[in-house]
């Protein structure tokens, strides 16, 4: 049992280090550092918005620079800002977190590694060994198949509204689909009607034809037969 709660005291350490340690602003997390010198397993939370990435010389993990997370909605600008500083005043502003690729596991499907795109807001959870490299934070972490250390909170702001001016397009198009349906329906109701009323026409005229014909050919043979009597002899 002591065992079992030494487990548990660190469990609850490591999620108060998560909620305490958390950072949106890469001045506060350099000065995080500064102050505490954090262990190596010290867990921190940092909520930033993804400058660039790199794949590792070693093809094991993605170094993650990122910038405060207020810069979301100004991205590009800040990005063009930054190219224009030195390589040396650029690491006052910027951070980078190391993202370790998912350890292969016999049997089990392995999911496929994170694409972190420039402008999107992530979310990086116990993160550990925070520290300084060449003057710029840094920190780790694993990824894992369930994925639940990082979070992609809001996708980069050029791709927000391009997917918002495709919706006001795609419902305009509706709109005018559905007029031109309604205009349509109208104009072919009037040619219906006489399609209807033709072969009702065509029934009724046919009809008084055949009685007239009947009635004259009855009198005429009428006619005939009296005639034929008148010119016969009575024989005695």
């Amino acid at each position: 049992m002591d065992l079992l709660d030494a487990i548990r005291q660190d469990v609850l350490k490591q999620k108060h280090e998560e909620a305490v340690n958390f950072f949106s602003k890469v001045y506060d997390f350099r000065q995080f550092i500064i102050a505490t010198s954090p262990a190596a397993d010290v867990s921190a939370t940092v909520k930033m918005c993804c400058l660039s990435s790199e794949r590792l010389r070693a093809n094991n993990g993605t170094r993650v620079t990122v910038i405060d997370a207020a810069q979301h909605g100004v991205f590009d600008s800040t990005q063009e800002a930054l190219h224009d500083l030195t390589a040396g005043k650029r690491k006052a502003y910027i951070a980078q977190i190391t993202v370790w690729d998912s350890k292969v596991k016999k049997g089990v499907a392995n999911r496929p590694n994170l694409i972190f795109h420039p402008g999107a807001l992530y979310e990086f959870r116990q993160i550990d060994g925070v520290g300084f490299f060449a003057d710029i934070p840094i920190g780790r972490v694993q990824f894992e198949a369930d994925n639940v250390k990082i979070v992609e909170l809001l996708p980069p702001s050029n791709k927000r509204k391009a997917a918002h001016g495709s919706f006001k397009k795609n419902a305009k198009a509706r709109g005018k689909t559905k007029a031109k349906e309604s205009t349509s329906s109208q104009d072919t109701e009037p040619d219906d009607e006489p399609e209807d009323d033709e072969p009702e026409d065509d029934g009724g005229d046919g009809g008084e034809d055949d009685v007239s014909m009947d009635s004259e050919t009855k009198m005429e043979e009428a006619v005939v037969a009296a005639r034929t009597r008148s010119n016969n002899p009575l024989v005695v």
